[in-house]
Parts: C-alpha cells; sequence; structure tokens
C-alpha cells in the first residue's frame, strides 16, 4: 500500500496513511487486524460501500466525492455490519472509532490526499 498524507481543509491531519487502491488492498482493508494507531488513516479507492466482516473494532467511515468533499461521515461502525451504497462517493477514509470528531472532519469539507515518500 502507498503511504499518503490526509489534509482536511488545508490541514495535515495525519501522515500515519495508506491508500488501498489495488483489488487486493481495497478487498483485504482493515479486515483481520487487531487494532489501528488513533491517528491511523486507511483511503480505499474506488469505493463507495464498506462491510465489516471479519473486523475486529468499531470504525469511522467518511466517504469522499470525485473532488475530495466529505459527503457523509458514519460514525462508530460496528463489526459484522454492512453499510449501504452511498450515491457520489468515489472514496472511502476509514479510522478508528471517533476520529472523524477528532480530526475535525465534518460534511462539505475538501479532504486532500498526498502521496508521501
Amino acid at each position: 500500500m502507498k503511504k499518503i498524507s490526509v489534509i482536511n481543509n488545508n490541514n495535515v491531519i495525519t501522515r500515519n496513511a495508506e491508500s488501498a487502491d489495488n483489488f487486493f488492498s481495497r478487498f483485504r482493508g482493515l479486515m483481520f487486524r487487531k487494532a489501528i494507531d488513533d491517528d491511523y488513516v486507511l483511503h480505499i479507492t474506488p469505493c463507495n460501500q464498506i462491510h465489516m466482516l471479519n473486523m475486529r473494532f468499531a470504525i469511522d467511515v467518511v466517504y469522499l466525492s470525485e473532488t475530495g468533499e466529505v459527503i457523509k461521515t458514519d460514525k462508530n461502525v460496528q463489526p459484522g455490519k454492512i453499510c449501504k451504497t452511498v450515491k457520489g462517493a468515489k472514496s472511502v477514509l476509514e479510522m478508528k472509532s471517533f476520529a472523524a470528531e477528532k480530526f475535525g472532519i465534518s460534511e462539505g469539507d475538501k479532504i486532500k490526499i498526498t502521496v508521501r515518500d
């Protein structure tokens, strides 16, 4: 997976992030992990729906448009759940439960993803 930084409204919210942009990395996502760091974010692209099968912990899910606008945020999504498709979403950010609020992410925000060296 590519190492990335996630920027919200021109403020870097984390450099502890990765991009899942091929079939295997998108399919695997966060499945089977025991936990993730408080500042970890997984960017899955393309993606407009997620499932929580084989997950061990709850997460926040942020759905992004093609331009990076936050369309919707699902907070504290529990293991075993299958979320509905989000119209207009082209990618998602997955992060620890309640991290979206900690990062100051709200609907309408502009998220930018940059690849790190």
